[in-house]
């Protein structure tokens, strides 16, 4: 699911941008590299997911039990369907079980924030596959920031936060759900910006002069 949203995303930008300079690879071509980086972004998005819980987890006391990544599959403890799942012990207070349901959604905004200290800044990669996999990894940054908003099985973590810090009930809830809404919207405009730099490119002497840069740890990452 979620590679296919970076895929939806990634096309739906290469139909209303304009092509680069023929020096530069095209939209489409981005478009075809950024459908083979969706699958290594869902599995990096599992593992900062599934380990930002154990990390958590650990942090307060607790022990991991099961930490399970790949493949998705049914779930054997609620035979459910899942993408992945952690499962710890020794959570003794709801401090610290609010700090493990919510360790991803910290996880996320952190490393947005790297991202809009890239974007809004001149940092940004000159070289645009540099700039295309910024772009994926912010957009699946996003995407697991965010899913929780749309739904509301008990089991999520945005709800099972809820339900440990006491916002329940509509008058709670509601203001704490806004809260979330509007930082998704703020995060979103964020990874938009990357988006503008990878697919909104205006030639000039001062781009083309400017040296390819790819950032070492997404090198290593993907």
């Amino acid at each position: 699911m979620r590679a296919l949203v970076v895929l939806g995303a990634l096309l739906a930008v290469t139909a209303a941008r304009p092509a680069p300079a023929h020096a530069d690879p095209s939209n489409t071509k981005l478009v075809l590299v950024g459908a083979g980086l969706a699958l290594p972004d869902y599995m990096l998005g599992v593992t900062l997911h599934e380990g930002s819980h154990a990390l958590a987890a650990e942090l307060v006391g607790a022990s991991v039990d099961e930490l399970h990544l790949f493949p998705p599959g049914r779930d054997p403890h609620v035979n459910t369907f899942r993408f992945g799942w952690t499962y710890v012990h020794g959570l003794r207070t709801n401090q610290a079980r609010a700090f493990f349901y919510i360790a991803p959604k910290l996880t996320d905004t952190l490393l947005l924030g790297g991202y809009a200290a890239l974007a809004y800044t001149s940092a940004w990669p000159a070289n645009r596959y540099g700039s295309l996999v910024l772009t994926v990894f912010g957009t699946g940054l996003w995407i697991d920031f965010t899913k929780d908003l749309f739904l509301f099985a008990k089991t999520t973590d945005v709800e099972q936060f809820f339900r440990v810090t006491c916002l329940q009930g509509w008058r709670r809830e509601l203001p704490a759900r806004l809260l979330y809404a509007g930082a998704a919207v703020g995060l979103g405009i964020v990874v938009a910006r990357g988006y503008e730099h990878t697919f909104d490119r205006t030639p000039s002497a001062g781009a083309s002069a400017r040296a390819p840069f790819l950032l070492p740890i997404l090198q290593a990452a993907f």
